[in-house]
């Protein structure tokens, strides 16, 4: 059974012969009640302390619950940026390698086709340049043929010539 500040001091202990002295119970009796009631009192705001501080701990483990998923999340959001990166990124260095064969291929392909035009050049002008000594050449045998018959053109006048 419960007691109370009231029953305290309410209560009534039967006088006897020799007993306790009626004041000084009734006055001990008085602060034992005020005591009693101050400690009602004071538990009662606990209590309701107690209680805003289990619902605060309630919300912040809610808190604590919502920022572990969502650092979960992040972590997990991360981690498939981070993937997708170094795939882009391997896909892109494939790109550039495949690029750097082909442009490799282009050029040893533009090499040979430069080597060829040389060529072709160079027979060209080697065939200008027999052409060139060819007539070169036959312009000095007609020269010399030509001195020669006017040598002998000469010669042949003057003996036909003898007649002057």
């Amino acid at each position: 059974m419960a007691l109370t500040p009231i029953e305290i001091r309410k209560k009534a202990f039967p006088v006897s012969f020799r007993g306790y002295a009626i004041k000084e119970v009734r006055a001990f009796l008085a602060i034992v009640a005020n005591e009693f009631e101050e400690l009602r009192k004071e538990r009662a705001a606990l209590a309701e302390k107690v209680d805003a501080l289990t619902a605060q701990v309630a919300n912040y483990e809610k808190m604590e619950g919502l920022l572990k998923e969502t650092l979960l999340t992040a972590q997990k959001v991360a981690d498939e940026m981070r993937t997708n990166v170094e795939k882009e990124r391997e896909l892109m260095v494939e790109r550039i390698k495949q690029e750097a064969d082909k442009m490799q291929a282009e050029l040893k392909e533009l090499k040979e086709r430069r080597a060829l035009l040389l060529d072709e050049i160079r027979g060209i002008a080697n065939t200008y340049l027999a052409i060139v000594e060819r007539f070169e050449k036959g312009k000095y045998e007609r020269d010399k043929n030509s001195t020669s018959l006017d040598t002998e053109t000469a010669d042949s006048g003057k003996r036909s010539g003898d007649k002057k």
